[in-house]
């Protein structure tokens, strides 16, 4: 990656180790990939040759995973740039248009994201601006902080087609007929972007954090089943649970593998001889998700309540940029007692309150116990998968 071509002036490298491990770990990068932590002094310019620079707010603000799907490298492929020189808001604004479509049931193509979006450049990154069409995103992030100094080096094949950077000059607006009045373009629902948990992402097509032989799938849950696309509004009281595989139905990972770009093992066969930078030694899968309930979500009104066998690296070394990030010294982290005494009762059962901050740098959900309380409906209890998360 040249520096001319990303627009130059980059600034250095400007965040924690600890913060790429947890980015590693928690989006389950395969060894394989080689995801290597730049030296001091790099810059996102400066990936070696064999592997292409990634951004952390790829994934923590924009719900970009790995392998990627069809529909990013489409966007990649027909525009004519590197993924290294789109923006973040780029990323959100492709990422979340495809949310809107495989929530409701489209299949997300070029042709219809063109109805929406137009292509802009700005100091060597690429974005998109909204046409004279419906607003289908609101709410987008208003900034991303330091996100050209959060970056890291990863193996060129882990997306499998040929990339080009494209150099900065006038862009050609686009001339194209607003669909209004189509079915698809009146059904697509206008959605606020929201920072999903993986298992919204699972269920939409766009992760594959899934194991192959679970006969069960993710779906949105509220008085049965609801929509998938009503999950990104923060007032939905909605609940992700499981249902059983119909008769007949494949497994869920077969039936959303077409979605993604994978890679053949063997291109990982004879990596780059030399990079720069530093790597995790012998980097550990996380735990993969298991049946039902491992991580259930109800979305109130005003807070997350959750309850997660996700775990973080209990490492002091390699947590301490997280708690530093969040505001908490490590070392007072040690002695810092959390009081369980206050409770309180909803329906028979005693609650605890969970607040679930999403981690602007990681994109992890990290579970908080707080002393405030929050009421509980008792209906809430008849729903699949609450008791394990209400019950103390």
């Amino acid at each position: 990656m040249h520096s001319q071509e990303a627009g130059g002036g980059l600034p250095p490298l400007k965040w924690d180790i600890g913060l790429f491990e947890q980015v590693v770990r928690g989006y389950q990068f395969l060894p394989e990939w080689d995801a290597r932590y730049p030296s001091q002094g790099k810059t996102a310019a400066d990936a070696p040759t064999g592997y292409i620079t990634l951004f952390a707010d790829f994934f923590s603000e924009g719900d970009f995973r790995l392998p990627t799907t069809h529909f990013l490298a489409n966007i990649l492929q027909y525009y004519g740039f590197h993924i290294s020189q789109m923006s973040p808001i780029g990323m959100v604004r492709v990422r979340h248009f495809e949310f809107v479509c495989r929530s409701q049931g489209e299949e997300p193509t070029i042709e219809k994201f063109r109805v929406f979006y137009q292509l802009q450049g700005n100091m060597g990154f690429f974005s998109f601006a909204l046409r004279n069409a419906k607003k289908i995103l609101i709410s987008p992030p208003k900034s991303f902080h330091d996100w050209k100094m959060k970056f890291f080096y990863i193996c060129v094949e882990v997306i499998p087609m040929a990339m080009q950077f494209r150099a900065m000059g006038p862009i050609a607006k686009e001339h194209m007929a607003i669909s209004r009045g189509t079915t698809w373009y009146e059904n697509l629902m206008v959605l606020p972007n929201l920072v999903f948990g993986e298992q919204v992402l699972v269920a939409a097509g766009m992760s594959d954090r899934w194991p192959e032989d679970i006969e069960s799938v993710f779906v949105l849950l509220f008085d049965g089943q609801a929509r998938l696309y009503q999950s990104a509004f923060p007032t939905f009281a909605g609940v992700i649970g499981t249902r059983p595989l119909r008769d007949g139905e494949e497994f869920w990972l077969e039936q959303i593998r077409p979605n993604f770009m994978f890679t053949w093992i063997e291109a990982f066969a004879a990596p780059p001889l030399a990079a720069e930078g530093a790597r995790i030694p012998k980097p550990r899968p996380c735990r993969a998700i298991t049946f039902a309930s491992k991580e259930i979500v109800y979305l109130s009104g005003e807070e997350l309540v959750a309850s997660s066998e996700h775990e973080l690296n209990p490492s002091p070394n390699l947590f301490a940029g997280v708690l530093r990030y969040l505001g908490v010294d490590p070392d007072e982290k040690k002695t810092r007692r959390v009081s369980k005494k206050k409770t309180a009762t909803a329906g028979g059962a005693t609650v605890k309150k969970i607040v679930v901050e999403n981690h602007k740098a990681l994109g992890v959900q990290v579970a908080l116990v707080r002393k405030a309380l929050i009421p509980v409906r008792p209906q809430l209890l008849k729903r699949p998968g609450m008791i394990q998360i209400l019950k103390s």
